[in-house]
């Protein structure tokens, strides 16, 4: 079974602590935001891949991507990043979601 193949969870995990690049290429195409932003927080990835994914359309995958000392290629983000891109949690397990529903709450007090 090919690593897009997998549930959700178990291609983050692979994401997260694969050091084989095979796998982390195939990631690297995931559907799954989390995924490839997992894919460009992983030490074990080449120039590439962390330039592939710059060029991503969601920002919180090309932030981390641009963030990654393998990256060659530089991306300009016009629009103010919000603290969802800039978050430095885990994937396995975030629910951004959840992290707007608590920010909202205190906003409201």
């Amino acid at each position: 079974m090919g690593a897009l193949q997998k549930p959700v969870e178990e291609q983050i995990e692979l994401a997260i602590n694969s050091n084989d690049f095979d796998i982390l290429w195939e990631l690297h195409k995931s559907p799954y935001m989390n995924v490839r932003r997992a894919v460009a927080r992983n030490s074990h990835i080449d120039s590439k891949i962390a330039n592939n994914l710059i060029s991503d359309p969601v920002f919180n995958v090309s932030y981390m991507a641009k963030m990654s000392l393998k990256a060659d290629n530089d991306r300009e983000f016009k629009a103010a990043l919000t603290d969802c891109v800039l978050c430095e949690k885990c994937e396995l397990g975030i629910d951004c979601l959840e992290c707007e529903r608590e920010k909202n709450k205190m906003l409201n007090y």
